[in-house]
């Protein structure tokens, strides 16, 4: 469904959108994609829904207002009422709770926030949201991974080998092949300090936390328009709000709301899962030895035996046009998932695919994350792009924001940047000549 977002304007004047960091990020022409459709996942068919929430109808005034009811957005309104429980949050959230990227990953987690070198604080990012589990007592099946960087090529495996850190072992293509149930590589990193999560518990148990809190989400509510000022005032199809401060939590589906479309734009992704494996295919795929393995490539793919036995494979399929949050060819995308699979897993030729779905991701040419306030009064805030690996991220970028907006202190605020560093792409016609011919050409079959 297409809405006309030319009253889109952050700051209703010239001078606004001239601002520093600001200039040509609100000029998107597409609309958001409200009837789009968002595949469940294996995540979310292995449990049950989370509670359906109201449609948001009416006018009101609000503390903050959250567009995006995934990580990110839960996450912030989660410790928006922690630091300041008199405060009225809502989250607005165009679809499901969870339906976009957060119930769709491969519940990879890891120390790291792609695009920025703060080792520390990637660490501090991952205690948080390891601490916020525990403290919530939520079920998502956390635990630690066994973790193997898998090289194609001799060239990559030596230089891998030779770049070693401490705690790091190498894995031979001997090795791999004799116990891990591959010859298709060169060899591989065995890497500590990764974690598996199931992504949809992780989705119920933070809504649960942000509902407990007096938290309001609202589903079926799409944002079509924002117009800043010292309130900045939200459109949705049944009514309106007007907030003190509002972050936009939309990752992916941001540019197609009309924000920072010259800044980032979305990825494709497709996943899929076998039947559940017996244990003794398991143990013939090595999967109990490391249930987590990655190749490194322009465009990754990540395998993982799920918490609840099944063999997955996500891999990048490229950039639709007009920044689109759909993929026209799911028959063609489960095609080639099926062949990179068999690529890799040859004895697996025989093995039930049992589910399988698409997703989106968001991503910046310097793989740098987009977070921070991006209106001339500072209250409209951004956390976008988090460019993979991107559980523990959102959960830390919402936790920061929430401390902006509530001027609490953490040693780690300077990282909410804006757009500060980002470098523009082209639009329309040009990106998708950019993004396309690459993407196919480095597509890993």
């Amino acid at each position: 469904m297409a809405v006309n977002r030319r009253n889109f304007l952050l700051g209703a004047s010239a001078a606004a959108v001239a601002a520093p960091g600001v200039a040509g990020l609100f000029l998107g022409e597409e609309g958001v994609e409200i009837d789009a459709l968002r595949q469940d996942s294996l995540w979310t068919s292995e449990l049950p829904a989370i509670p359906a929430q109201p449609t948001y109808t009416g006018d009101r005034e609000v503390d903050v207002a959250i567009v995006g009811g995934g990580y990110t957005g839960l996450s912030c309104a989660y410790y928006l009422k922690k630091f300041r429980p008199d405060w009225s949050v809502v989250i607005l959230e165009s679809h499901k709770i969870g339906s976009g990227a957060s119930s769709r990953n491969s519940g990879a987690v890891y120390a790291r926030h792609v695009g920025i070198d703060d080792q520390d604080m990637a660490q501090r990012g991952l205690d948080r949201l390891l601490g916020f589990i525990e403290s919530q007592g939520i079920d998502c099946d956390l635990t630690q991974a066994s973790t193997l960087t898998v090289l194609k090529s001799q060239g990559d495996a030596d230089a891998a080998r030779a770049s070693m850190k401490d705690g790091e072992k190498w894995v031979s293509k001997e090795e791999l092949s004799e116990k891990g149930g591959t010859s298709y590589y060169a060899g591989a990193v065995e890497t500590p300090d990764y974690f598996k999560i199931q992504p949809a518990k992780l989705v119920a148990g933070q809504a649960k936390a942000a509902l407990g809190s007096g938290v309001e989400i609202f589903e079926a509510s799409p944002v079509t328009n924002i117009r800043s000022g010292k309130f900045a005032r939200l459109t949705t199809p049944r009514g309106t709000v007007t907030a003190r401060n509002v972050l936009i939590a939309t990752n992916a589906y941001t540019p197609r709301l009309g924000v920072l479309e010259d800044k980032m734009y979305p990825i494709h992704q497709y996943s899929f899962a076998t039947r559940k494996l017996t244990q003794k295919e398991i143990n013939r795929l090595g999967l109990d030895r490391w249930n987590l393995r990655f190749e490194p490539r322009t465009l990754p793919v990540t395998f993982s035996l799920t918490p609840s036995g099944h063999f997955f494979v996500r891999f990048v399929l490229g950039y639709a046009s007009h920044n689109s949050g759909e993929w026209q060819d799911i028959e063609g995308a489960r095609a080639l998932a099926k062949k990179l699979f068999l690529q890799r897993y040859p004895s697996l030729a025989n093995i039930e695919f049992e589910k399988s779905w698409h997703g989106v991701t968001g991503h910046t040419t310097l793989m740098k994350p987009i977070a921070g306030p991006i209106s001339d009064e500072g209250n409209i805030h951004v956390s976008a792009a988090y460019n993979g690996l991107g559980i523990m991220p959102s959960h830390n970028f919402g936790y920061l924001t929430a401390c902006r907006i509530t001027a609490t202190d953490d040693q780690d605020l300077a990282v909410l940047s804006g757009v500060s560093g980002q470098v523009p792409m082209p639009g329309g016609f040009y990106r998708s000549l950019m993004l396309k011919p690459f993407m196919n050409l480095m597509t890993p079959v």
